[in-house]
Protein backbone atom coordinates (compact mmCIF):
# COMPACT_ATOMS: atom_id res chain seq x y z
CA UNK A 1 0.00 0.00 0.00
CA UNK A 2 2.59 2.35 1.06
CA UNK A 3 4.80 1.33 -2.55
CA UNK A 4 1.39 2.83 -4.53
CA UNK A 5 0.95 5.77 -2.51
CA UNK A 6 4.50 6.93 -3.47
CA UNK A 7 4.24 5.72 -6.71
CA UNK A 8 1.26 8.56 -6.90
CA UNK A 9 2.58 11.23 -4.82
CA UNK A 10 6.42 10.73 -5.96
CA UNK A 11 7.09 8.12 -8.97
CA UNK A 12 4.60 10.08 -11.13
CA UNK A 13 4.89 13.65 -10.65
CA UNK A 14 8.91 13.03 -10.82
CA UNK A 15 8.72 10.81 -14.36
CA UNK A 16 6.30 13.68 -15.41
CA UNK A 17 8.67 16.58 -14.73
CA UNK A 18 11.82 14.32 -16.29
CA UNK A 19 9.99 14.06 -19.07
CA UNK A 20 9.41 18.07 -19.35
CA UNK A 21 12.73 18.25 -19.01
CA UNK A 22 13.43 15.90 -21.65
CA UNK A 23 11.92 18.35 -24.04
CA UNK A 24 13.19 21.46 -22.39
CA UNK A 25 16.79 20.00 -23.51
CA UNK A 26 15.61 19.32 -26.86
CA UNK A 27 15.17 22.88 -27.08
CA UNK A 28 18.39 24.21 -25.70
CA UNK A 29 20.45 21.72 -26.89
CA UNK A 30 19.57 22.06 -30.55
CA UNK A 31 18.39 26.33 -30.78
CA UNK A 32 19.38 29.16 -28.61
CA UNK A 33 15.90 29.68 -26.91
CA UNK A 34 14.74 29.14 -23.73
CA UNK A 35 11.99 26.76 -22.01
CA UNK A 36 9.60 26.91 -19.66
CA UNK A 37 9.15 23.62 -17.36
CA UNK A 38 5.80 23.28 -15.70
CA UNK A 39 5.10 20.81 -13.28
CA UNK A 40 1.08 21.47 -13.21
CA UNK A 41 -0.93 23.44 -14.95
CA UNK A 42 0.49 26.14 -17.34
CA UNK A 43 -1.08 29.12 -16.41
CA UNK A 44 -0.11 32.26 -14.47
CA UNK A 45 -0.66 31.17 -11.17
CA UNK A 46 2.46 28.66 -11.37
CA UNK A 47 4.88 31.16 -11.21
CA UNK A 48 8.60 30.30 -11.80
CA UNK A 49 10.38 28.51 -9.01
CA UNK A 50 13.89 28.34 -10.28
CA UNK A 51 15.70 28.41 -13.65
CA UNK A 52 18.83 26.48 -14.87
CA UNK A 53 20.36 27.98 -17.61
CA UNK A 54 17.77 28.49 -20.05
CA UNK A 55 15.21 26.46 -18.04
CA UNK A 56 12.86 28.07 -16.46
CA UNK A 57 11.19 25.92 -14.06
CA UNK A 58 7.16 26.40 -12.63
CA UNK A 59 6.62 23.82 -10.13
CA UNK A 60 2.95 22.95 -8.60
CA UNK A 61 3.28 19.50 -7.60
CA UNK A 62 0.94 17.65 -9.68
CA UNK A 63 1.05 14.79 -12.48
CA UNK A 64 0.63 16.74 -15.79
CA UNK A 65 3.22 18.94 -16.90
CA UNK A 66 4.10 21.20 -19.85
CA UNK A 67 6.88 22.45 -21.57
CA UNK A 68 6.77 25.51 -23.46
CA UNK A 69 9.00 28.22 -25.89
CA UNK A 70 8.38 31.46 -27.25
CA UNK A 71 8.83 31.09 -30.54
CA UNK A 72 8.39 27.48 -31.52
CA UNK A 73 7.91 28.21 -35.20
CA UNK A 74 11.33 29.34 -35.24
CA UNK A 75 12.10 26.04 -34.97
CA UNK A 76 14.42 24.10 -37.91
CA UNK A 77 12.60 21.18 -38.80
CA UNK A 78 15.20 18.72 -37.19
CA UNK A 79 14.64 21.06 -33.72
CA UNK A 80 11.68 20.50 -33.99
CA UNK A 81 11.97 16.98 -33.96
CA UNK A 82 14.20 17.23 -30.84
CA UNK A 83 12.15 19.10 -28.83
CA UNK A 84 8.94 17.02 -29.54
CA UNK A 85 10.64 13.78 -29.27
CA UNK A 86 13.17 14.78 -26.13
CA UNK A 87 10.34 14.01 -23.52
CA UNK A 88 9.32 10.00 -25.04
CA UNK A 89 13.17 9.57 -25.01
CA UNK A 90 13.74 10.33 -21.32
CA UNK A 91 10.26 8.03 -20.39
CA UNK A 92 11.56 5.44 -22.39
CA UNK A 93 14.94 5.41 -20.47
CA UNK A 94 13.32 5.60 -17.54
CA UNK A 95 11.34 2.79 -18.02
CA UNK A 96 14.25 1.23 -18.88
CA UNK A 97 16.26 2.41 -15.85
CA UNK A 98 13.28 1.63 -13.22
CA UNK A 99 12.96 -2.60 -14.85
CA UNK A 100 16.95 -2.70 -14.45
CA UNK A 101 16.95 -1.16 -10.80
CA UNK A 102 13.89 -3.80 -10.43
CA UNK A 103 16.10 -7.24 -11.67
CA UNK A 104 18.47 -6.39 -8.93
CA UNK A 105 16.36 -5.50 -5.69
CA UNK A 106 15.08 -7.68 -3.48
CA UNK A 107 12.93 -5.40 -1.08
CA UNK A 108 9.68 -6.41 -2.07
CA UNK A 109 8.08 -2.47 -0.89
CA UNK A 110 11.07 -0.95 -3.11
CA UNK A 111 10.74 -3.43 -6.02
CA UNK A 112 6.73 -2.43 -6.30
CA UNK A 113 7.88 1.63 -6.13
CA UNK A 114 10.35 1.07 -9.39
CA UNK A 115 7.78 -1.72 -10.99
CA UNK A 116 5.17 1.35 -10.29
CA UNK A 117 7.62 3.85 -11.89
CA UNK A 118 8.64 1.70 -15.06
CA UNK A 119 4.93 1.34 -15.88
CA UNK A 120 4.14 4.90 -15.27
CA UNK A 121 7.02 5.94 -17.97
CA UNK A 122 6.76 3.08 -20.88
CA UNK A 123 2.69 4.01 -20.56
CA UNK A 124 3.61 7.80 -20.75
CA UNK A 125 6.25 7.00 -23.61
CA UNK A 126 3.25 5.01 -25.39
CA UNK A 127 0.81 7.83 -24.94
CA UNK A 128 2.75 10.85 -26.02
CA UNK A 129 4.87 8.63 -29.07
CA UNK A 130 1.29 8.10 -30.81
CA UNK A 131 0.26 10.77 -33.09
CA UNK A 132 -2.67 11.70 -31.60
CA UNK A 133 -5.08 14.58 -30.26
CA UNK A 134 -5.79 13.54 -26.73
CA UNK A 135 -9.71 13.20 -25.76
CA UNK A 136 -12.00 15.45 -23.51
CA UNK A 137 -12.08 13.50 -20.74
CA UNK A 138 -7.80 13.41 -20.50
CA UNK A 139 -7.83 16.63 -18.72
CA UNK A 140 -5.40 19.21 -18.65
CA UNK A 141 -4.72 17.53 -22.19
CA UNK A 142 -7.87 17.88 -23.93
CA UNK A 143 -7.81 18.81 -27.00
CA UNK A 144 -3.51 19.08 -27.16
CA UNK A 145 -1.63 17.21 -29.82
CA UNK A 146 0.84 14.63 -28.41
CA UNK A 147 4.55 14.34 -29.44
CA UNK A 148 4.49 12.09 -32.06
CA UNK A 149 1.34 14.02 -33.58
CA UNK A 150 4.36 16.93 -33.22
CA UNK A 151 7.26 14.80 -34.43
CA UNK A 152 4.64 13.28 -37.27
CA UNK A 153 3.61 17.17 -38.72
CA UNK A 154 7.39 18.24 -38.39
CA UNK A 155 8.47 15.31 -40.48
CA UNK A 156 5.84 16.17 -42.98
CA UNK A 157 7.00 19.88 -43.06
CA UNK A 158 8.46 21.31 -46.43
Amino acid sequence: MLSFLLIFLLGIPLSVLLHEIGHALGVILFTKQEAHVYLGPANDKNNENFRIGRIHFHIIWANSGFCFVKNESDFSRFSNIMYSAGGPIVSLLLAGISHLVTTSLTNFSITNFFTGVFYANLSMFIFTILPITYPNWLKPYAGRYSDGYHILKAIKAK
